[in-house]
Parts: C-alpha cells; structure tokens; sequence
C-alpha cells in the first residue's frame, strides 16, 4: 500500500507539472501570438498600452497595406478583409541588416546548403529586410528582387530605403512570368510571395500558381549547378501536400521550424545530401565571419532530422 500510495503521488506530482508546462507554453503562443514574432501573425498594434502610431494606409490593386512605426521599428503590414494585419515586414531602421522576423533568418539557411553564391532572386519583397542582410553580409552579391505590387515597391523605397543600385535589381513584376521569361541563372531563389487571400490563393495567400510542380521545374532550370530554393510556407490545412510537392520536384530536401507559424523548406539540385557534420562546419564558419543576430549553429536545431511530415 505505501508503494502505492507513492505511486499515486508521484503520478499527481508529474500531472501538476506538465499543467503548468502546457499553461505556460500556452501563455507563451498567445504573447507570441500578440507581437511581431512572425511574419504572418496579427500586428501589434499597442505597446505599453499604448497604439502603434499609423503613418500611412493605402488600397493598391493587390493588397490593403499599412504601415505603424514605433521609435526607429517600422511594421509593413497587409489588412485582411476581417480587418486583421498579418505582419509583412519588420525593420529596425538603425540597423535594417538585423533580421527581426524569425523565418526570415532561416531562409539564410539556403547558405548552409549552398555556401558559394554569387546571384540570388527574391521572389517577393515586402520592405526589403532580406535585402538589407545580404547588402551588409553579402555585399558583393548581385540580388534580383521582383515584386508584384509597384506600391510595395514605392514602400520599400521611400520608407525602408531598399532601391535598385549597385548590386541589387528590384523589379516589378508577377513572379510566375519572371520565372517563366528570364535567361538569368541564380545561385539561390527565395520563394517568399503572398497576396490577399483569394480564389486564386491557397489560405496563407500563396497564389496557387507558384505552388505547382511545373512552376518548381520552371525554377530549378534558372538555377546554377548545385542551386537551391528556399521556399517559405506558412502552416495550414494543406500543408503536408505542399511539401509532397516539393519533394517531388527536388533530390534532396531540408525542412526547418522557424517558428509557430511557419516552416522554411530548402529544395536541393545537389545529387548528394550534405552530411551532418557539413553542415556544422559551415554553420560556424558563418557565424564567425558575419556575427548575425541569430546564430546558423542554432538554427541547425530547427532542422527536421526527417524531412518527411
């Protein structure tokens, strides 16, 4: 009976701490859930209490979009039609090379695939903060940005300072008939578009179009040998299926958590897996030579060791 009873104890006492361990990671989603820790979540528009002041609201023919600046931290949000804002864009203006939103720092994990790259595509701009961590990190690298909406685009320029010049292109247009007419050869392609949701979208607001194993075809014979694509999807219903695809289209895959909303997938052209100790090695390396504000050697622990769902 003591033994029992101990037991029974025992069991109450690890029934109480995995209580608190759900409530807590309960508390934590919905304060994640209320900031700006993803680039899909509904924006903050209070801090302290207080609103985050609107500088500008706009109707283009793509999307509602605004923008709050809070001190030197300017948010580019699209409004869905419930009136929600889903988070675009966050950018220190003091240092606009510091990645803010956590998947944006892991479709960099493109480097740990394909460490030698020379011309990137954005498929998508946004404000532009992917842009502004390879002009600082990468400077000699040549980036093709085309973006759909030309508003977007006059955002970009005149509020986050991201402009073609030097090494780096923007261009306005639909990125599926970019995709489709280009002669250009790319290193790496980041797959980052979203619309409104629409008939002509998936739930996340993917338009269905660049979500096909045609279109992933079509992007890996803009790639140079060994290119990758990182491609960012946002978790919803559909999900699984999404990934098929992309296994299908890809030898290889690499399929990392970047945060509670969204999964960052790497598709690989390379015929051969890079191994695990490679790929620790050039997590270092990067995080040696370009000292970021998140670390590749962490990142590496979001990696999903089977990629498969």
């Amino acid at each position: 009976m003591r033994r029992s009873h101990a037991s029974f104890r025992s069991y109450a006492v690890l029934a109480l701490v995995l209580a608190i361990a759900v409530a807590l990671v309960g508390v934590a989603l919905t304060a994640w859930r209320s900031g700006e820790a993803g680039p899909r979540s509904a924006s903050p528009r209070r801090r302290g209490g207080r609103p985050t002041p609107l500088i500008l609201e706009v109707q283009s023919d793509y999307s509602h979009i605004r923008l709050r600046r809070h001190g030197n931290t300017l948010a580019l949000l699209f409004v869905r039609d419930s009136g929600d804002e889903a988070l675009q864009t966050l950018v220190d203006l003091d240092r606009p090379h510091h990645l803010q939103v956590p998947y944006t720092q892991v479709m960099f994990a493109s480097y740990l695939i394909k460490p030698a790259q020379e011309r990137v595509l954005m498929l998508g701009l946004g404000g532009g903060a992917m842009v502004h961590f390879l002009n600082h990190y990468h400077p000699e690298l040549k980036v093709d940005a085309v973006e759909i909406d030309p508003v977007v685009v006059r955002i970009a320029e005149e509020h986050f300072g991201v402009r073609s010049g030097n090494n780096v292109r923007i261009i306005t247009d639909d990125a599926f008939r970019y995709v489709r007419e280009t002669g250009e050869r790319y290193d790496a392609i980041y797959l980052d578009t979203f619309l409104k949701p629409s008939p002509d979208t998936d739930s996340t607001g993917k338009p269905l179009k660049v979500k096909t194993l045609d279109f992933y075809k079509d992007l890996q014979a803009k790639l140079s040998p060994g290119g990758v694509v990182a491609f960012n999807l946002n978790l919803h219903d559909d999900l699984n299926e999404d990934l098929q695809i992309i296994r299908e289209a890809f030898p290889h895959v690499y399929v990392f958590r970047a945060d509670f909303g969204n999964i960052i997938v790497i598709g690989a052209t390379s015929p051969r897996r890079v191994d695990p100790a490679t790929l620790r090695t050039r997590a270092a390396e990067l995080d040696r030579r370009w000292r970021p504000n998140f670390s590749f050697r962490a990142m590496l622990r979001l990696m999903a060791r089977d990629p498969q769902p």
